[in-house]
């Protein structure tokens, strides 16, 4: 995942209750971290509103992934890049990759794909409006 361009990153400090005994990230906290990534990312496009991380239609998380590269320890600063990777019919991919803000080492990547729900929370198609301002944002080739 290393080669893909980020165009947005936010940095966290590791604070003490996101370590073990050992003083490392524990990796569950990992996922707090690129949730945080990504609702900064989408609060940046517009997106948000309130605390609705996607303001025009709800979406569950159906995959998430991670490897860790190096560890993280506590008030360390880390970088979090975000990406939107692709958008299919019901359902949307973020990259993410963590990053020591001191060193540029690379702590963790990986990805969490959503699917967009109606209220009965089955699949809906994602609007056309949200794959728009993604792809304007990540410099993909229009679809029209």
């Amino acid at each position: 995942m290393s080669e893909e361009t980020f165009h947005f990153s936010t940095e966290v400090r590791v604070r003490l209750p996101e370590t073990d005994a050992m003083g490392i990230v524990f990796h569950g906290n990992y996922f707090t971290f690129l949730e945080v990534g990504r609702v900064d990312y989408l609060r940046n496009l517009g997106l948000s509103e309130g605390v609705r991380p996607i303001k025009a239609f709800e979406n569950v998380v159906v995959s998430a992934h991670l490897d860790f590269r190096s560890p993280a320890r506590l008030d360390e600063r880390l970088v979090i890049d975000v990406r939107t990777r692709e958008i299919r019919r019901s359902s949307f991919t973020f990259a993410f990759r963590i990053r020591h803000k001191k060193t540029n080492k690379v702590v963790a990547e990986g990805y969490t794909t959503h699917c967009a729900v109606d209220d009965a929370m089955s699949p809906m198609p994602v609007p056309a409006e949200f794959r728009e301002q993604i792809a304007q944002y990540e410099g993909w080739p229009s679809e029209g």
